[in-house]
């Protein structure tokens, strides 16, 4: 009797496994030239990609967070009943694949203040009081006016996508459909409530993602921030300062009132500069909102995953990465103006 041969499985898990740790490896230890990042992949390929998942995501009313967050709970189940460990670790190595060549390959771009020929390095404590006492003018000139207008939460998102887009084409001269409707995610938003977080932007879908709840007057900030994700601009600290950049040169006063006071928060205080009664009431409630449904051990779990994953992705600073952007708003003002 002969012997029957037994067919060997083709070993995907195992190849997607050995292709993530390797991915993984390169992106830690930087051996991605930011030169070539940004020619061939964040300013040629990565359109296209950005096109092709924007009108996926713009599409649907619905997340595709939740989607996706439905179909991992499932795939965890199925994996765990079964124990088939390396089926779990090859899907998991699947979406690290997806996420980091779909979109965060860009966190190896050149830094944005090198692309915008900013001396960060050079700004002084006597520009840095300068330039608070200038937001606190703004701030207390445009309150009158921004509590005035009447914008719904639709009507911010289609402006700031607009204006993100402007900005970035000022910046790279690239210039793409992508993803532009802000939406929130059913199955997520709780967690983000309680950890403190106000929006996300979800590489699987390419979607910008803010929670309900926040003023209008902090609208314009967050989702050009989520907004400018979905553009390939990776790092926090840089996403904050395009954000900027598309409020304080837009026209709209409830924008420019929106990037300068979420500017205010990260600027040193000085005793002769202070904001008017109703600026400082807008920053009060803003807080009162936060902390209404924050549960401080949520918050910090967050921020450690956060951390973790900004440092594990060529960026340093880690969370320190969203302040970073006060040097470079204060060496770019007196170029504000081309960003209109």
């Amino acid at each position: 009797m002969r012997n029957q041969s037994v067919k060997k499985k083709f070993p995907f898990s195992a190849i997607l496994l050995v292709l993530a740790v390797g991915t993984f490896l390169a992106s830690w230890a930087r051996l991605f030239p930011p030169g070539i990042v940004e020619r061939a992949y964040s300013r040629t390929i990565f359109p296209t990609i950005s096109h092709i998942f924007g009108i996926v995501a713009d599409a649907v009313p619905f997340s595709w967070l939740d989607v996706w967050i439905l179909a991992a709970v499932a795939f965890l189940v199925y994996g765990v009943r079964k124990r088939r460990w390396m089926f779990l670790a090859g899907g998991a190595s699947f979406f690290y694949l997806w996420f980091f060549w779909t979109w965060g390959l860009n966190y190896q771009r050149p830094l944005l203040s090198e692309r915008l020929h900013l001396e960060t390095t050079a700004v002084t404590d006597p520009e840095l009081e300068r330039f608070a006492g200038v937001a606190a003018g703004e701030i207390n000139r445009l309150w009158p006016l921004a509590a005035k207008t009447l914008l719904v939460r639709p009507q911010i998102g289609e402006m700031a996508s607009s204006r993100v887009e402007r900005v970035v084409f000022k910046i790279d001269g690239t210039d793409w459909r992508a993803a532009s409707r802000v939406k929130r995610s059913l199955i997520a938003e709780q967690w983000y409530k309680i950890a403190g977080i106000d929006g996300m932007f979800n590489p699987f879908g390419h979607e910008p993602l803010v929670i309900g709840g926040p003023y209008p007057f902090e609208l314009p900030f967050l989702m050009s921030h989520e907004l400018a994700h979905v553009r390939g601009v990776a790092n926090e600290g840089e996403a904050n300062l395009v954000a900027l950049l598309a409020t304080v040169a837009s026209e709209d006063p409830l924008f420019q009132y929106s990037g300068w006071l979420y500017l205010w928060d990260y600027l040193p205080r000085y005793p002769e500069i202070t904001l008017d009664p109703g600026p400082q009431a807008d920053l009060k409630a803003a807080a009162l909102r936060v902390m209404a449904n924050e549960i401080p051990i949520a918050n910090q779990v967050q921020s450690a995953i956060l951390d973790a994953h900004l440092k594990a992705n060529a960026v340093p600073a880690g969370l320190r990465s969203y302040s970073e952007f006060v040097a470079s708003a204060v060496a770019s003002q007196r170029r504000w103006q081309d960003f209109r």
